[in-house]
């Protein structure tokens, strides 16, 4: 099994920026679990300490995630500007913040921030956490920007946090994203939070906003009030175009049509809808976004980048253990996901190493091809192996277990 001892080479960059907001103690336990994160695939503090040399006991590294003192939506943070200000030095267009929830379950009744919920893609109620999410998508880059527990208004008093609404949670994080003023903004989520309370923050940052609205939603124009499931179907066979939109990978055909309205219950402020169906599909969806100038050709292919934060989570759930804790406390929770974060982060760093080494940032193309998260975890295991492997070399005095070892290394 790969151990870690020390922070490899092509990570040192990576942590050596963040080291001043934590204390010497917490730094040594922060830079081993992250780092255990990358390659375990399973996120216990129990299974993470097994994968560390001449570590502390499990029951240290439970205490550093809930009695340290740092704040882990500030090191996040920190950690997602440096790589987007790398990735914005060579190419332009806009950077889009993307934002979602994902369901945990768990059997443990003393857990706090406990609350009954229902995960659509298992149809089952349960006990657990609803986790919101945010990301940055810039140069077909993801970004994990932070994490937030959605608690009920009596746990939120009883634990001293913000109030925990998953609404209020996004609107915040949309008014405390303290992102460079260069940027062009283009916030995106899905139809639960096409609200007013998010809306007005996406107005008040100067940032454009794309959701997707319910069918039973209403588009006023001209004093009329249309349902916008019946009125987008019939203006989609009286007036919709067929055109090529680029998604994530590759271009589908849609047919796309376009209204300005109002929507009474989200913003007194004109909006575009842009009717869609792809080809072969037979449901219609209504994107809604704030920027009435933009070509619904270019408001379909943004909206389509929300996809990248479902691969997120589920990178992070299946590779990363994100729904793998076993902690009682909500902040040990809490740092959990922040954990798993940084370490995707911390595997995007190496990436994005790789290719500058390559000479690829350097150029001005608009959108780079990083590996798949389970080929950059084998490269860092490959990493951490070699630093295994070289600490051996370094303090034996047999030959023969040397030549061994270099070819070991060399295959």
């Amino acid at each position: 099994m790969i151990s870690i001892g020390r922070i490899p080479r092509k990570c040192k960059g990576f942590f050596g920026r963040i080291r001043g907001h934590l204390s010497r103690p917490a730094f040594a336990h922060f830079w081993q679990l992250v780092l255990a994160l990358t390659i375990a695939g399973s996120g216990t503090v129990l299974q993470l300490s097994r994968r560390l040399r001449r570590a502390a006991h499990r029951t240290k590294h439970g205490q550093f995630m809930w009695a340290s003192r740092w704040n882990e939506s500030a090191v996040m943070q920190e950690i997602a500007l440096d790589l987007l200000r790398e990735l914005m030095c060579r190419g332009g267009g806009p950077v889009y913040l993307i934002l979602d929830e994902t369901h945990t379950f768990k059997k443990a009744r003393r857990m706090e921030g406990l609350r009954r919920i229902f995960d659509s893609s298992s149809k089952r109620f349960g006990d657990g956490h609803t986790i919101v999410k945010a990301c940055l998508w810039c140069r077909g880059v993801v970004i994990p920007w932070g994490s937030w527990i959605s608690l009920r208004p009596e746990d939120a008093r009883k634990l001293g946090v913000q109030s925990g609404k998953r609404t209020e949670l996004v609107a915040a994080a949309i008014r405390e994203a303290q992102l460079p003023s260069k940027c062009k903004v283009v916030v995106l989520f899905d139809a639960f939070y096409l609200c007013r309370i998010v809306t007005e923050a996406c107005i008040r940052r100067g940032w454009s906003y794309i959701g997707m609205a319910k069918g039973n939603r209403r588009l006023q124009i001209g004093g009329q009030n249309f349902k916008l499931s019946a009125y987008g179907r019939n203006v989609l066979r009286r007036s919709g175009k067929w055109m090529s939109v680029q998604g994530l990978r590759r271009g589908q055909s849609h047919r796309l049509a376009e209204r300005v309205g109002l929507m009474r219950k989200l913003s007194e402020h004109p909006v575009k809808v842009v009717f869609s169906r792809r080809r072969g599909d037979r449901g219609t969806i209504a994107l809604v976004t704030n920027e009435v100038g933009m070509p619904m050709r270019q408001v379909v292919a943004a909206y389509l980048k929300r996809w990248a934060i479902e691969l997120l989570i589920k990178d992070e759930k299946q590779l990363l253990g994100l729904g793998d804790y076993r902690l009682r406390r909500y902040q040990a929770v809490l740092r959990h996901l922040h954990l798993v974060d940084i370490a995707y982060a911390c595997l995007t760093h190496a990436a994005l190493s790789e290719l500058r080494a390559q000479g690829q940032l350097t150029r001005n193309n608009t959108r780079l091809r990083l590996a798949p998260v389970s080929v950059r975890q084998a490269h860092m295991r490959q990493s951490l192996w070699r630093d295994m492997v070289d600490d051996v070399i370094k303090h034996t005095h047999d030959r023969s277990v040397i030549r061994r070892l270099e070819r070991l290394l060399a295959v």
